[in-house]
């Protein structure tokens, strides 16, 4: 395949890298006897006993686009109200999903000033939580600092098409002090692209991990790597080479935590998840449960619409991501 013909299929899978997108929560759950009347909140506060850490994740993108903001973050103080009663603490707060990628926001500038403006709505709603932002960078996936042709070709358009998502942006969100952690996909591309690059996905992922380490952003924000790995009927992929290319290398070359997409949840018209039916087990889990045990941090994201009704159901799938997860992404339900 020609350079050009290489580069046309990596922007292709550019653009479906790193889809961890929550879908909306467009019912209100009804509350579970014995629980908590605000199902996000019992959810929380199930987890909170368990010692999980409790992140919300709201969508403030559309909020602010749309001139809500104060709506959906009203929302946060009345979570960080409920929080106090129930007994738990908001670690922090999610604000962005994928932010300059396919969201509307189309330039640095742009990005910057949502940031400057979410920044403090949520801090003033939730005081002492930690704002987190989620990108995946389609630039670091093209390897476009590398002598080849093809890399610098495919990341020239990867900074044209998501200009809010290319190196320079982050570097700048994070100089400016917008973010205190990142949520981070490097974009990775199929190996078929990176072959007629000389290398494969696992290498890959080391130079891109390394190029973050070069760029120092670590020293700038907390770092942590994200990655979808639910399926319809749970995990069906190669655990030992996900574990590596998603979980290893991306811990041993700085991040902090990884966040594995999701617990379960409607998505595309399929519900999927982690475990597969009666919360079975697979070899993913059986290595993340390794690792969890070893003292690394991993999140996940559950959302109330996704779990059982009955109190008793509730509790037990609650304790069973607890078992591997030290931190979880809670829906906030802001509509």
């Amino acid at each position: 395949m020609s350079a050009g013909g290489i580069v046309a299929v990596a922007m292709m899978l550019v653009l479906v890298a790193g889809c961890a997108r929550g879908a909306p929560e467009r019912t209100k759950p009804e509350p579970i006897p014995g629980l908590a009347e605000d199902r996000y909140v019992a959810l929380a506060s199930e987890l909170a006993a368990h010692r999980v850490q409790i992140w919300f994740e709201v969508d403030l993108v559309k909020a602010w686009q749309a001139h809500d903001l104060d709506r959906v973050t009203g929302r946060l103080a009345q979570l960080q109200a409920a929080a106090e009663d129930e007994g738990f603490t908001i670690t922090g707060v999610k604000v962005a999903d994928e932010l300059g990628y396919h969201d509307g926001i189309d330039s640095a500038a742009a990005a910057t000033k949502f940031l400057r403006a979410a920044r403090p709505a949520v801090r003033a709603a939730v005081p002492d939580a930690e704002v987190l932002l989620d990108m995946v960078v389609p630039e670091l996936g093209c390897l476009g600092w590398q002598p080849g042709r093809a890399e610098r070709s495919c990341a020239k358009q990867a900074r044209k098409r998501f200009p809010a998502a290319s190196l320079n942006a982050v570097t700048g969100y994070l100089r400016a002090g917008l973010v205190d952690r990142l949520d981070l996909s490097t974009g990775l591309l199929e190996d078929s692209t990176y072959t007629g690059w000389g290398t494969d996905r696992a290498d890959a992922q080391r130079q891109a991990w390394k190029h973050v380490g070069d760029l120092g952003w670590g020293e700038l924000t907390t770092l942590q790597s994200r990655k979808a790995l639910a399926r319809p009927g749970g995990y069906t992929g190669d655990a030992s080479v996900d574990l590596a290319v998603y979980v290893d290398t991306p811990r041993e070359l700085g991040a902090q935590a990884i966040d594995i997409w999701t617990w379960r949840q409607a998505y595309d018209g399929d519900e999927v998840s982690l475990l597969g039916p009666g919360l079975s087990p697979n070899q993913l889990w059986e290595g993340l449960d390794r690792r969890a045990r070893a003292g690394q941090v991993l999140f996940t994201h559950m959302t109330p619409s996704a779990m059982p009704t009955s109190a008793a159901a509730f509790r037990k799938e609650c304790a069973k991501a607890a078992e591997v997860f030290g931190a979880v992404f809670v829906a906030a339900g802001a509509g």
